[in-house]
């Protein structure tokens, strides 16, 4: 085929980009902007066009459901053993959101929902998560070095777990200290409905807070796991 000009090169990119071209004139487009500039320009342009052409085309293929799920965030979770039973371990685009003991997948799914996230069972992802809650739970872990997500709690919940967060390993305060910390002195059962409803438990140690009287208090994972949790801090307390 003989020798292309600019002209004859311009005229033929539509037909470049969209593959109709014959191989002898595809090599003659490539020798003529190996040399020019220009035309180069153009040709990168072209294929450059068309690609994103492709890309709208093949999203507006998706369905309208498929289209708003993959412009949500996702939580991905994954399950782990653990001294105190599998726990389910939740992470968003922001953290760590939720360490559920016993969860189910039916109720991350439902809670992700209402969260207006896409849930995603996603090993590799948590595993930063697992891998420090399992040193925790080895005895090789005294502070956990995560992010943490908690925009699914009330105001006034998150200003208690923030405190709570603070409280050192192997240490305990009191419902009563946490209350007086947020500047609500008078907030002590509150404070306790608050915690009851930690999503990051462990992680956010709940079970480091104890009634006045120096008892254990409650739990929501059940008394025995805040029993083993504090025994792996070396803390000992009344049994009754």
């Amino acid at each position: 085929m003989q020798e292309l000009n600019c002209t004859d090169v311009v005229e033929r990119i539509p037909a470049l980009v969209a593959g109709d071209l014959n191989p002898e004139e595809v090599a003659a487009i490539d020798r003529h902007t190996a040399t020019c500039a220009s035309c180069a320009r153009e040709v990168a342009q072209g294929r450059a066009l068309a690609g994103l052409l492709d890309q709208v085309a093949a999203r507006t293929a998706m369905t309208p459901g498929e289209r708003l799920l993959d412009s949500l965030p996702t939580v991905a979770y994954d399950w782990i053993d653990s001294p105190v039973g599998p726990l389910l371990v939740a992470v968003s685009p922001r953290g760590l959101c939720r360490v559920d003991y016993g969860g189910t997948e039916a109720e991350i799914v439902a809670w992700a929902e209402s969260q207006r996230l896409v849930p995603r069972h996603d090993p590799d992802a948590v595993r930063p998560y697992v891998t420090q809650l399992q040193e925790y739970f080895a005895g090789a872990r005294q502070h956990f070095d995560l992010p943490v997500d908690l925009t699914a709690v009330s105001p006034f919940t998150r200003r208690v777990l923030e405190v709570t967060a603070q409280v050192p390993f192997g240490r305990l305060v009191t419902y009563r200290d946490i209350a007086r910390t947020i500047g609500q002195p008078g907030a002590t059962r509150a404070v306790g409905n608050a915690l009851g409803s930690n999503p990051v438990p462990i992680v956010v140690p709940c079970h480091r807070v104890v009634r006045s009287d120096g008892t254990i208090g409650g739990y929501t994972g059940g008394l025995a796991i805040k029993w083993h949790l504090l025994a792996i801090e070396g803390v000992t307390l009344p049994a009754v």
